[in-house]
């Protein structure tokens, strides 16, 4: 048996450039998280990761990647059963969707 064997990295993961400072979109989750929309009612949120979700401790050895990031939007948006105005709001990892700015 071998207790001490690292764990690769896994190759493809979508929140494997997420960071403060990201430019994000937010898509819906199959299982967990919420389903959010613009003010019009687009389904294009984007947002930038300016801390991690939660009490997360991120950047310290041997803790794991946050399971979920605090994202300021650009313009405030609603979830799609109509609670809102959300300026701000925690968003799981796998939610996220990095961003190439224009």
């Amino acid at each position: 048996m071998m207790w001490n064997r690292k764990k690769r990295p896994e190759v493809g993961r979508q929140h494997a450039s997420l960071g403060i400072g990201a430019l994000v979109q937010v898509v819906d989750a199959q299982t967990g998280g919420e389903h959010w929309r613009d003010a019009i009612g687009s389904d294009d949120v984007v947002g930038v990761i300016v801390a991690p979700g939660g009490n997360q401790l991120v950047g310290y050895p041997g803790v794991g990647e946050p399971l979920s990031w605090t994202v300021a939007f650009d313009e405030p948006v609603y979830t799609k059963d109509g609670r809102g105005p959300f300026e701000r709001a925690t968003v799981l990892s796998r939610q996220l969707v990095p961003v190439e700015p224009e």
